[in-house]
């Protein structure tokens, strides 16, 4: 097993996950799993994503449908006797629609039959994860958590549950019980936090610190935390950097979605809003570090775009139009945005700049002529 490629690997399938690039970020993980097989954090994610991307999906396609049928079918011809191969089996279906109660409860069966009760744990532990609201998932994981002896998991889920019931004290004592069980054991987060201390610059295990924490949604205090390194030190940390900013931009995601199921459209408006300005934040500071970078600045120009910024917009795609190969979009965003400020002569100048720049029979050359057709009529 190459560790340094596991650890690449795990870090850009966590970036991906952050992103809601789920697709991505399955591919990622599958291809951590084949690094390392037996790994448990690359599973976990895996399972994780998988269930994100379901969640996101109506219902399977008929090509995905068929697939299921035929893995299904290939189940049932597996012998009884060999259980570690059904459940491989098992899981292949239960990936493709993870959200399905009655996959669900055969992958578990399955677990426990072929001695895989973990990766049924972890299972239900991304379905309750990516469902913080679901109580009776939550339920029968700690059930299972609770008679299988995987305390910390036992302990993630009593905290959720004490989360949304705090009035059930029976949560509390059995939490408070859980936690006294703990001190017995090792928390894996725990093992990495005391590993950081001795390296405190390793920037691998600082990252597989904060994933741990982003898994356990603890945004606050991996936020802090990572705020308050970088604050130390003499030279720009670029992965790092990056990673709070997913980090940040994960934390909004969550409270987004839980201000969108109780439809709180103040609070709504206003995280749409912090997640606008820390995308024009971070690629702001990328600029600032490398202000000659055209490319930079036209992906600037498209951010503030997006976020409506008009005026800021149109001073990028300024510079950006000294970028040859993207004058002319450059050129129709500022046509775009000066349409917007209803300075109209200005946006058919810009417009017409672009005409006359493009060669014959293309196909941006035919949007040009559309657009100008339009603002003139």
């Amino acid at each position: 097993m190459n560790k340094n490629k596991l650890n690449e690997l795990l870090h850009e399938g966590n970036e991906a996950h952050l992103k809601g690039d789920y697709r991505d970020a399955i591919r990622l993980f599958q291809s951590a799993r084949q690094e390392a097989p037996g790994d448990s954090t690359a599973r976990k994610s895996h399972y994780r994503a998988a269930t994100e991307l379901a969640l996101q999906q109506a219902n399977l396609t008929l090509t995905q449908n068929l697939q299921k049928f035929i893995l299904v079918l290939s189940y049932h011809l597996i012998p009884p006797k060999q259980v570690a191969k059904r459940y491989k089996r098992c899981e292949q279906i239960w990936l493709m629609n993870p959200t399905c109660m009655h996959t669900t409860q055969i992958l578990i069966q399955s677990a426990k039959k072929s001695g895989k009760i973990k990766f049924a744990l972890q299972a239900l532990q991304a379905l309750s994860q990516a469902q913080p609201h679901e109580t009776t998932l939550m339920y029968q994981l700690l059930d299972l958590a609770q008679k299988n002896q995987y305390i910390s998991i036992e302990i993630e889920t009593l905290e959720a549950l004490t989360r949304l019931q705090p009035e059930n004290q029976e949560l509390s004592t059995a939490l408070q019980i859980a936690r006294e069980k703990s001190q017995q054991t090792e928390d894996p987060k725990n093992t990495l936090k005391k590993k950081l201390e001795e390296d405190p610059h390793n920037v691998d295990l600082r990252m597989q610190y904060l994933d741990s924490q982003l898994r356990t949604r603890q945004f606050d205090q991996a936020i802090a935390e990572l705020t308050h390194y970088l604050s130390e030190q003499q030279t720009p940390q670029l992965r790092l950097e990056k990673r709070l900013y997913l980090a940040r931009e994960h934390q909004i995601n969550f409270k987004l979605a839980a201000a969108q199921d109780r439809h709180d459209t103040d609070l709504i408006d206003s995280l749409r809003s912090e997640h606008d300005q820390l995308r024009i934040e971070q690629i702001k500071r990328q600029v600032e570090r490398s202000p000659n970078d055209l490319q930079l600045r036209f992906d600037c120009g498209k951010v503030l775009y997006d976020c409506r910024e008009w005026e800021q917009a149109l001073s990028q795609f300024q510079h950006a139009m000294h970028h040859r190969q993207r004058r002319i979009r450059s050129l129709i965003y500022r046509s775009n945005i000066l349409e917007k400020l209803e300075r109209h002569t200005e946006a058919e100048q810009e417009l017409e700049i672009a005409l006359a720049e493009l060669p014959e029979q293309t196909r941006e050359k035919q949007e040009v002529i559309q657009q100008l057709e339009r603002l003139r009529l």
